[in-house]
């Protein structure tokens, strides 16, 4: 069992029993998320600016699958990141916020020299359309 409370937290919790996620956008969030109660979340993007702590959610084979990901300030200058949106579904107009992190890896491919590679996309809220990158 795994507590997320957030207090001026953005995002959305998609439950099994609803055809539509929950959106939080500036609120508190408690949620308890046990493995062998119904409904459970299937899916869920979480972040809290405050702490800059982003939670991504899925339920998968009967468990929960979390990863908290922080996120710094000068992540969002860094630029080897890139800052992507995407248009939600069944979230009305809003757009999700990612910060698409980059790294330099060896890669025996090139002569394992560095390379610039995908790691991980960082939920960080919401962006209205007129604002999306």
């Amino acid at each position: 069992m795994k507590t997320i409370n957030i207090k001026n937290g953005e995002g959305y919790l998609w439950w099994s029993d609803q055809q539509s996620p929950k959106v939080y956008q500036k609120e508190q969030i408690d949620i308890c998320l046990d493995e062998t109660k119904n409904p459970f979340v299937v899916e869920g993007q979480l972040y809290d600016k405050e702490c800059g702590k982003s939670y991504s959610i899925k339920y998968v084979d009967g468990q929960y699958l979390i990863n908290i990901f922080k996120v710094e300030e000068q992540d969002f200058n860094n630029p080897d990141n890139d800052q992507k949106a995407f248009l939600s579904n069944r979230m009305g107009d809003r757009w999700l916020q990612f910060l698409r992190y980059w790294e330099e890896i060896k890669d025996e491919n090139c002569m394992n020299l560095p390379v610039l590679t995908f790691t991980k996309d960082v939920f960080v809220g919401f962006k209205e359309k007129e604002e999306t990158l």
